[in-house]
């Protein structure tokens, strides 16, 4: 899709309601979100940010960095996150170096032929940068239930057929491109609007003006401050646009009870889009 077509979408799309969604499983053996603010200890999110969900379903689509933005704004996409299990947290060392194109390491020498850079390393070629030891918390067993939904139709079909094919432009993974991360249960939903009043819901809960989740016995609240949105700077780069309250239970049999927002019925699960 070009440029143009995506701001066709955006001037059309004044509000988005979504009428069905794609529903897909995600699993890792771990993964890592890391959160906004922190350098060098990097704690995670214990929920995917709709950022990081938008990255991941762009790079199975094949869009460059920093090209997708508008496609996943939320006057022209919806999406949901269900956590499926409660994953412990574990902390991993890793020794990071640069990957800069202009400053990277030069692990073999320019008159060496590549197929000789196992003979070529050397302490000179591959020690021209200091590394940097930083302290991971990685979530172990992460398993989650994705909803989204897409004004973009075109973009839509092809991203379930690619999700049904397992068919990637790019590996798909949970935060940390090591943590490569297998799909499977892909359906498309058809959604009806829940008009129960408080809603019982089993998805997390990006809180909005007006709408409260309630407290109940037995149930443990948890809230992260993650990023929703982003956009292209002039510059090449990025910037995060908006940032939300994310509200989920801790147990995974216990449901969210919420006033005041819409919640829809997929036929598996009662979400909450965002």
């Amino acid at each position: 899709m070009t440029q143009t077509q995506i701001e066709a979408f955006i001037s059309e799309s004044a509000e988005f309601t979504p009428e069905s969604c794609i529903g897909f499983t995600i699993t890792s053996g771990y993964a890592h979100f890391k959160k906004v603010g922190n350098n060098s200890a990097k704690p995670t999110y214990r929920i995917p940010p709709r950022t990081t969900v938008a990255g991941l379903l762009a790079g199975i689509l094949g869009y460059d960095r920093d090209t997708y933005y508008d496609l996943f704004q939320p006057d022209n996409s919806a999406v949901s996150v269900v956590p499926l299990n409660n994953p412990h947290t574990v902390s991993v060392s890793t020794t990071t170096v640069n990957t800069k194109a202009d400053e990277a390491i030069k692990y073999i020498p320019p008159d060496v032929h590549y197929t000789k850079g196992v003979k070529a390393l050397t302490p000179e070629s591959y020690v021209e940068l200091d590394r940097q030891r930083d302290p991971y918390e990685m979530l172990v067993d992460p398993k989650y239930r994705i909803y989204v939904s897409l004004a973009a139709e075109d973009v839509e079909t092809e991203l379930f057929e690619r999700l049904s094919e397992s068919r990637y432009h790019y590996s798909p993974s949970l935060g940390l491109s090591e943590c490569l991360a297998e799909i499977n249960d892909v359906e498309r939903h058809s959604l009806t609007e829940a008009d129960d009043e408080p809603i019982e819901v089993d998805s997390t809960v990006c809180e909005l003006e007006g709408s409260t989740v309630v407290p109940k016995p037995g149930v443990t609240v948890c809230r992260e401050r993650s990023p929703l949105y982003m956009e292209a700077t002039d510059g090449g780069g990025r910037r995060t646009t908006t940032f939300g309250n994310v509200t989920y239970a801790l147990e995974r049999d216990r449901a969210l009870t919420v006033k005041g927002q819409l919640a829809y019925d997929t036929g598996r699960h009662v979400v909450s889009f965002s």
